[in-house]
């Protein structure tokens, strides 16, 4: 067992979804230098929670992991990390987060015991069940919104909440996408929810997520609660970048099948990170210039 395995284990790549704690203070303009400390505590605490959750969930999934292609190179899956290594770690994990998330916040502290509530649920079996486990998976984006917005003391609006939950919903699909590719290509059942989709049902409803996604957007940009608050009526710019990076999704998506792990294409996908910097760019000139 090495270092490396451990990391991996972990998964830190993943904590970059954690990010969406940051996002209620830069839309709200309260991403300053009294609220970045608490949010980065903040970030950390629910990124150990997540890992916390994630050992667990390979722990569950080490035998379907196995006819994983990539995950089969997991730490558990492949035997590289002992079990009792794991759940060490994870209660190593799981105590710091929560003690930290205390003293941070108790209603911060509850989001994090929810959190981790849903997602214990998730593991052991909402996930089999089709349409149920994206939703799930979804619902933990609006609880990082949700905990981002305590820290910050920022009220969030319902247009971040409804484009934060189809935003999730099409990455998750993106994923059943994939354990749809690997039953045809191989022959294998990762997962038993996807006895519940097919490849037409996904890519109908990815479109139309796409497209609910971005009309939701463009009439969040033109709401005047959002231009008088921004103090700016070219906040519909950002909109550009918005479907852009949707389009880029759905081509990764239909064209190059490529969609087994959303957090992956942001890290390492060119166009993708380029739409999302020039989106962050543009917004957070308009927000704080």
């Amino acid at each position: 067992m090495a270092l490396a395995d451990l990391i991996k284990l972990v998964r830190v790549h993943q904590w970059v979804k954690n990010l969406f704690i940051f996002l209620p203070a830069f839309f709200g303009q309260a991403l300053n230098e009294e609220s970045i400390i608490p949010l980065l505590f903040g970030f950390v605490c629910f990124s150990l929670a997540a890992s916390a959750v994630y050992i667990f969930n390979d722990f569950i999934d080490a035998p379907s992991d196995r006819l994983h292609k990539e995950k089969k190179d997991r730490p558990i899956a492949a035997g590289t990390v002992s079990v009792g290594t794991a759940y060490g770690l994870a209660a190593l994990l799981l105590a710091t987060s929560l003690v930290g998330a205390y003293f941070i916040d108790q209603l911060f502290f509850s989001a994090c015991v929810f959190y981790l509530f849903q997602n214990l649920l998730y593991t052991v079996w909402l996930k089999k069940f089709a349409l149920i486990d994206i939703t799930i998976i979804s619902l933990g984006f609006l609880i990082r919104l949700f905990a981002g917005g305590i820290i910050a003391d920022v009220p969030i609006s319902s247009w971040m909440y409804i484009m934060a939950f189809l935003l999730a919903m099409l990455l998750a699909l993106g994923k059943r996408r994939d354990d749809l590719l690997i039953l045809k290509n191989e022959g294998k059942q990762v997962r038993k929810a996807v006895e519940g989709y097919n490849m037409e049902f996904v890519n109908v409803i990815s479109v139309m997520l796409s497209a609910v996604t971005v009309v939701a957007y463009i009439m969040y940009t033109l709401s005047a609660e959002v231009i008088a608050r921004v103090g700016s009526p070219y906040v519909y710019v950002t909109s550009l970048f918005v479907f852009l990076g949707v389009l880029r999704y759905l081509q990764l998506a239909l064209v190059y099948e490529n969609t087994g792990s959303p957090t992956l294409i942001l890290l390492k996908d060119n166009p993708t990170r380029l739409v999302v910097l020039s989106w962050l760019l543009t917004f957070g000139y308009l927000l704080y210039a």
